[in-house]
């Protein structure tokens, strides 16, 4: 008989321009059924935050984030064992209720399934945090609730959460590293051999306010991409961010004079092979990361960079400290500065090939689905 999971999801709570989100919880479920798991999704919606396509407040039975919720599931056939709760009710609660009491681990990503009695019904619960040092600052200085307690062991994408020189509090958690998985299966270039010209990432200019900590300030990517300007002076590579900014804001015109490409992020999301055909066409991935997990040095890793690299189309991604848990140097290469951005850059347009097979290469060996899951499970005793 499989083992059992629940897997605590955010897919409908961001249901318009939300591909990357979307998988961000996504690969979790397929990664635990592809490690031959039994595998169960579970969500909660507030009927007063439903929104449509342009954002605007709507009943839930007719928005975008119960469309979402129907369509991811029914396509990657996970429908029949999934739960949304809208205001905490669900018309299956039962079937999931006694599924938990069957499920050996309920794998709560971020935080965000709160049903006590759902998750005391589990044999162990498990915290997955993909926003490390916010997570914890939140926690600490801002006294936000983020639903650590009731929870056996914590996970973090920070794979250097805890160790004496991240500088981001640890909440007196022990923290088990882990990479965020790739399906594969859904993942895979059918044509790596045709690189796109441009380098491209997807991204929020600024998402959410800057934080304090220890008397320093915990930023988004937009501090990071400023000092970055000029980088296209110094590289023949070209340079694209698919992005919220448009076209009248004072940092587009910025960046666009200085020889960086801006598009608009958002039509880009729908459907999510779309978004998927964004990355394959693309030269590679060059991304910040944000200010908070540079500073921290946190060892934050991302979950769209393993999409690149699962395409077979190498990442230059910033240094928080990742570099300490996966190979450097071919297919994924470390920066922390223009110079060292625009040598990786270079480096890579100097045998593309070499690193393109590289790329796909670390995404099977480390980040694979199965390959995730079953070094999580061992790092869990399980």
């Amino acid at each position: 008989m499989a083992r059992k999971i629940i897997i605590g999801v955010g897919i409908a709570n961001y249901p318009v321009a939300a591909a990357g989100n979307t998988w961000a919880f996504l690969q979790w479920a397929l990664a635990f059924r592809d490690a031959g798991w039994d595998v169960w999704l579970a969500e909660e919606v507030e009927s007063a935050k439903c929104i449509d396509d342009d954002y605007k407040k709507i009943d839930f039975p007719h928005s975008a984030n119960r469309r979402h919720w129907k369509s991811t599931l029914a396509e990657f056939g996970l429908n029949e064992q999934s739960t949304l709760f809208v205001d905490h009710q669900a018309a299956n609660r039962h079937a999931l209720l006694q599924f938990a009491k069957e499920a050996e681990l309920f794998l709560n990503i971020s935080g965000h399934f709160k049903d006590r009695e759902i998750l005391d019904a589990t044999a162990h619960r498990v915290y997955v945090d993909l926003d490390p040092a916010f997570t914890q600052i939140w926690a600490e200085v801002y006294k936000s609730n983020m639903n650590f307690a009731g929870h056996d062991s914590f996970v973090s994408v920070g794979m250097r959460m805890g160790a004496p020189d991240c500088l981001a509090p640890s909440m007196g958690i022990r923290w088990i590293p882990t990479l965020p998985p790739v399906s594969l299966d859904h993942w895979t270039n059918p044509d790596p051999s045709s690189p796109g010209k441009n380098w491209t990432t997807v991204t929020h200019w600024y998402g959410y306010p800057a934080i304090e900590y220890n008397g320093q300030w915990y930023d988004n990517k937009s501090a990071e991409f400023v000092k970055l300007l000029q980088l296209p002076a110094r590289t023949r590579e070209k340079l694209e961010i698919a992005t919220d900014l448009t076209p009248d804001l004072q940092e587009h015109k910025d960046f666009t004079s200085a020889g960086w490409h801006l598009t608009l992020a958002r039509p880009l999301n729908t459907p999510w092979q779309k978004y998927r055909d964004y990355l394959a066409t693309s030269r590679g991935e060059f991304c910040v990361a944000k200010n908070g997990y540079v500073r921290s040095r946190c060892g934050w890793f991302s979950d769209r960079s393993v999409c690149y690299l699962a395409l077979g189309r190498p990442v230059v991604l910033q240094e928080t400290g990742w570099s300490e848990f996966l190979p450097a140097g071919e297919g994924l290469l470390s920066f922390t500065d223009a110079d060292s951005a625009a040598h990786a850059l270079n480096s890579v347009a100097a045998d593309y090939e070499k690193h393109a097979r590289a790329a796909r290469q670390i995404a099977e060996r480390h980040c694979a689905g199965p390959v995730v899951v079953n070094r999580l499970l061992e790092n869990l005793g399980k």
